[in-house]
């Protein structure tokens, strides 16, 4: 067979429904309705929902700015109420007017942690669990693009859901033979070179292994000059 079938017949991964929502915003819809109805905010969030599942009564967290929401209604693509799984096209209305920006991510709200003991002397109260928690920090691999090499210490910009940030390059570690798949010691990756990268992120984002969650758990990394893709991203 000719590698155009073999790809064709490969099955499909299946959306990641079974994890906690994660939404990113692409467009935010104003409504121009005068209704003095203040039951759910008056604005619209688009995007494709990227994990998990959203209907209304979900409660979410808005990131970054850590505002805390219920879910009032979800349109489908076609504006039609309806429950929207991981994968596809949603308009999200919340149950009261919130900051959200194209770029922020509604997510699943963070998870009660455990009660302290009954003996517990001090009775602290314990801090909710995030569904997705932030970081600044990435391991990652990386498929360089770009006609120069990749070298430590350069900035660009990361891409990650519809949120721009910037990223520097802080270390190289390895570097990948396309051959054999064998690790070796690397200070550098040259035009279309994997490797194995640390990146530190000027602003935090609700990243996620990729093996986990395929769309928190990638980015692109863009030229801050000449605006060109550089490279394809994989958080480790």
């Amino acid at each position: 067979p000719t590698l155009l079938q073999v790809l064709e017949e490969l099955p499909n991964t299946p959306a990641d429904t079974a994890l906690p929502l994660a939404f990113p915003v692409q467009w935010v819809e104003k409504s121009s309705s005068s209704s003095s109805d203040t039951s759910q905010g008056r604005r619209v969030f688009w995007g494709r929902v990227a994990s998990g599942n959203v209907a209304p009564g979900t409660p979410v967290q808005i990131f970054p700015s850590g505002q805390l929401a219920t879910v009032a209604q979800v349109l489908d693509h076609a504006r039609r109420p309806k429950d929207v799984p991981a994968g596809t096209s949603a308009g999200i209305i919340l149950d009261r007017e919130v900051d959200v920006s194209r770029g922020d991510w509604i997510l699943a709200a963070p998870t009660a942690a455990a009660a302290p003991a009954a003996d517990d002397d001090f009775g602290d109260t314990p801090a909710a669990t995030p569904a997705w928690p932030a970081s600044r920090e990435l391991r990652t691999t990386i498929a360089w693009m770009d006609d120069e090499p990749l070298v430590a210490g350069r900035v660009y910009w990361a891409l990650h859901g519809h949120r721009w940030v910037k990223a520097k390059v802080k270390r190289i570690t390895e570097r990948l033979d396309i051959h054999t798949l064998a690790r070796e010691p690397a200070d550098q990756l040259e035009p279309n070179a994997i490797g194995h990268v640390e990146l530190a992120l000027q602003e935090a984002i609700p990243a996620a292994p990729f093996t986990r969650a395929r769309v928190l758990g990638s980015l692109i990394l863009v030229d801050t000059a000449s605006h060109r893709t550089a490279a394809a991203v994989l958080v480790r």
